[in-house]
């Protein structure tokens, strides 16, 4: 687009958003529940895939329970997952975090509200806490949430 001065100028991005399943199909996550295989090795893949490496204060979020719930849909041949993730530094502010899983478990596409988050492959710290969430799922059938 030109200005008056035929002067080129930017166009806003368009932001990446998860088409995600009608909310009222999610389940939260509990024992009697079956998902996909998340395993640590697909969640390496994953940050595999964005050049990154696991951060071992992920575990330290999940552990410290910052999350608050998850839950999980399916829809077509994906399995979505949606939760919320206190911030870091002050459990005042969260952030909602999509994500998708193919049958075998395989990160399709992630979101998060916060600065970092913007999909298709986001991998900020508060995607990669609910991934390790669901890996411990998968190994111990138990979620570590916030106990408010």
């Amino acid at each position: 687009m030109f200005d008056d001065v035929h002067n080129i100028r930017d166009e806003p991005e368009v932001e990446f958003h998860i088409v995600v399943p009608e909310y009222s199909t999610y389940k939260d996550l509990h024992a009697d529940q079956t998902i996909p295989a998340v395993t640590m090795e697909r969640l390496q893949d994953f940050l595999s895939a964005c050049y990154t490496n696991f951060n071992p204060k992920v575990a330290d979020l999940y552990k410290g329970r910052n999350i608050q719930y998850v839950r999980t849909a399916v829809h077509e041949n994906l399995v979505y997952v949606t939760s919320s993730v206190w911030a870091e530094m002050k459990k005042t502010v969260s952030y909602k975090v999509d994500a998708s899983l193919t049958k075998d478990g395989v990160v399709s596409e992630s979101q998060c509200e916060c600065a970092a988050g913007q999909g298709p492959a986001a991998h900020c710290n508060h995607v990669i806490t609910v991934l390790f969430a669901l890996v411990a799922f998968c190994k111990d059938g138990e979620l570590l949430t916030d106990l408010t």
